[in-house]
């Protein structure tokens, strides 16, 4: 059985990046964004690791993206593929978060979309939309805002990277993906961070919410002509932010062997570094406290 995989990093460093976290600053589009080369020539350490276990690579998209973060738009690295189990993952996410340190990112991750019969304690819910045919970004601006106003429980839908079509052009895509992705948003998200501060297991609850709010934008988009596809699912992740590279980096390189069994995972991955939702988000909102300790933070 293969395993699915996609990463988020970008090579921007301006303008999306912080307006996001409360800039005012806005540069104009030439000035910041990376062209599409040189943001593949970005994601090469990681390419070059896929290459090296070809006969493990079932397939590998690659090509440069636009993601949409709040009021702010990045061009990232899109990066997916689908690997067997000897596939050495952890390997791969070593190499993300060193390129984001190395280029000064303030978050990145690498997520694995679990099988239906699996779960782990670092499991976040996610949304992939499909369309019958690639559709220009710039048409997309209604469904945008159906997903991103839809009521209910759960938090705003802030954000998504779009899928490539393949023709090599940015502006032309094949869906949208969404992953909630809490201890991100709560560097500029104020009343999440609240929300979650305020009960014990707030980070569950919300998590929960949110899939369920998912499942229910699913039902309605799966009803519009245009939509091939629209699915909830849960992805095991690995997320590193700027406070704790080096420690992800350390601890990636010297792991376990074996793991206990009893995992309700057919392949471990965070549970390799022993990460819960409650634990990274604690360790997330002890750094924002610092930093506000600091006068450095929101």
């Amino acid at each position: 059985m293969w395993d699915e995989y996609f990463v988020g990093i970008t090579k921007q460093r301006h303008a999306g990046g912080i307006a996001r976290l409360g800039s005012s600053v806005v540069r104009p589009a030439n000035l910041v964004y990376p062209r599409a080369a040189d943001v593949l020539e970005f994601g090469r350490p990681m390419l070059s690791l896929l290459k090296a276990e070809d006969p493990e690579v079932r397939h590998c998209h690659v090509g440069a993206v636009l993601g949409r973060y709040g009021r702010s738009l990045e061009l990232s690295l899109g990066l997916d593929f689908s690997v067997g189990r000897n596939f050495k993952a952890m390997h791969l996410a070593a190499a993300l978060f060193r390129l984001a340190r190395d280029h000064g990112q303030t978050d990145a991750f690498i997520a694995r979309k679990l099988h239906d019969d699996e779960w782990t304690d670092s499991s976040r819910p996610s949304l992939t939309v499909r369309f019958r045919q690639p559709q220009r970004i710039r048409d997309l601006a209604g469904l945008i805002d159906l997903i991103g106003n839809f009521p209910g429980e759960g938090w705003p839908i802030d954000g998504f990277t779009t899928i490539p079509a393949g023709q090599g052009s940015v502006a032309l895509v094949s869906g949208l993906r969404y992953i909630f992705l809490p201890e991100i948003s709560i560097r500029w998200d104020l009343s999440l961070r609240r929300r979650i501060a305020a009960e014990e297991f707030g980070m569950d609850i919300i998590l929960l919410d949110q899939a369920t709010k998912i499942g229910r934008l699913c039902l309605e988009l799966n009803r519009l002509p245009a939509i091939a596809d629209a699915r909830l699912n849960w992805s095991d992740v690995i997320v590193g932010g700027i406070e704790d590279y080096d420690d992800l980096i350390a601890r990636l390189a010297v792991l376990p062997e074996d793991l206990k069994k009893g995992l309700m995972c057919r392949r471990a991955f965070s549970e390799r570094l022993d990460l819960t939702n409650q634990q990274v988000l604690a360790q997330r909102m002890a750094h924002l406290a610092g930093d506000r300790s600091s006068g450095r933070g929101g």
